[in-house]
């Protein structure tokens, strides 16, 4: 997290601030996997019995799903083609077949979440292509959500099957054909990243992924446990990466260079901010390094029981980033930084909530986002830090 408010930022201090195998990552242009929404521990679901999904946010871009079909165009209709202008649309382009497949030997996606590794691995062999990518789509569909309760009905079985089997182990599982390993991962995970063309994990990663021992998050794929933490969270969560995942709510995003993420400076596990204000993390309290003094507004990790300043923080992430926000992230950012230290007691607190609304107001009203950058950068190193109070702090603090 951030040091003190008046130090100097340094290269380590920031690759510490983001989590940083998914900066590290994550390149221009690579596919944008979504945000883990399964909590895949029993003891953070309310009933350890039932499957975990989330519909909200299940998608992934780019995402292209078709509609399953009950038989598949025959031969004659692919290779059909159109005219255009006395000239067919495909001339320099060989059609591809598609073998009809008769109804006893199709599957379906509960026969790959119930049957043994080995009967659907055997049976996949004899299918084409075509026919197994049908089936990746289906489950697109489904993980999209589009369908509504149609298609979470569908999922919640589909995982029920798969987390009630004790036949799914890294050893069984290496009989299993490509395509059927690939939707068991994304069923048990709940993330459709894992059916997507140009992921490509090895079977023993994706092996590793559906047993709990690497990281679901595509962009980071870290062993688990991370790093050989040996914390009680780490330990006993199964699936958790303490490089990219928020402590409370088990997700995984891709928002980097954003005071989104707060990380512990003792122990360098990740919470969402918004995690921490609902659930209590973010309060008042003694000095941080010294545990005595005036109080201010500190996070609490819940891996370490220890306690970070936020103000220092905060200061470190604009002055590196507000360069590169745009209009709606700083305003964003100065969203999320209000709402940290909306109860602040402490006078530099009180300020920086008062100075964050002042400049929501402004650049509702359309103050341009390169003056509000710099206000508050100037507010930061000082120019306004003295005298802001004087002015402000008669304000009332909602």
């Amino acid at each position: 997290m951030g040091t003190s408010s008046g130090s100097n930022i340094n290269h380590q201090h920031m690759s510490k601030m983001l989590p940083p195998r998914q900066q590290q990552q994550q390149q221009p242009g690579s596919l944008q996997t979504s945000l883990s929404l399964i909590s895949l521990d029993p003891h953070t679901s309310p009933n350890a019995q039932e499957p975990r999904f989330n519909l909200d946010n299940i998608h992934e871009s780019p995402s292209e799903s078709a509609s399953s079909r009950e038989t598949w165009p025959t031969a004659d209709a692919i290779t059909a083609k159109k005219m255009v202008n006395g000239k067919t649309e495909n001339d320099c382009t060989e059609q591809s077949v598609i073998r009809r497949v008769s109804n006893a030997d199709k599957i379906t996606l509960r026969d790959i979440a119930r049957e043994r590794v080995d009967v659907i691995s055997e049976k996949m062999h004899h299918l084409p292509d075509e026919f197994l990518d049908e089936l990746k789509n289906q489950l697109k569909t489904i993980l999209e959500g589009n369908g509504g309760s149609q298609n979470r009905e569908e999922f919640l079985i589909l995982q029920k099957l798969v987390q009630s089997r004790s036949d799914l182990t890294a050893k069984t599982l290496i009989r299993a054909y490509r395509a059927q390993l690939e939707i068991l991962v994304a069923i048990n995970m709940g993330i459709q990243a894992f059916l997507h063309p140009n992921i490509s994990l090895s079977q023993t990663s994706l092996i590793e992924v559906f047993v709990y021992k690497r990281c679901r998050n595509i962009a980071c794929q870290s062993q688990l446990p991370a790093d050989d933490c040996s914390c009680e969270i780490c330990a006993n969560r199964n699936g958790f990466c303490n490089l990219c995942m928020c402590v409370i709510c088990n997700k995984f995003d891709f928002e980097v260079n954003t005071c989104r993420w707060i990380g512990c400076d003792f122990c360098s596990h990740w919470t969402h901010t918004d995690c921490a204000i609902r659930d209590g993390q973010i309060c008042m309290g003694p000095s941080a390094k010294s545990g005595t003094g005036p109080t201010e507004m500190l996070f609490h990790c819940r891996a370490c029981n220890r306690t970070s300043e936020l103000l220092g923080w905060v200061k470190d992430v604009f002055q590196h980033c507000v360069p590169a926000w745009d209009r709606e992230a700083l305003m964003r950012e100065l969203d999320f930084v209000s709402r940290i230290f909306r109860g602040s007691d402490d006078p530099r607190g009180k300020k920086l909530f008062l100075k964050c609304e002042d400049l929501l107001e402004k650049l509702r009203g359309g103050l341009a986002e390169s003056m509000a950058g710099r206000s508050i950068l100037m507010f930061f190193q000082g120019t306004e830090w003295a005298n802001y109070l004087s002015c402000k702090l008669s304000m009332k603090v909602l």
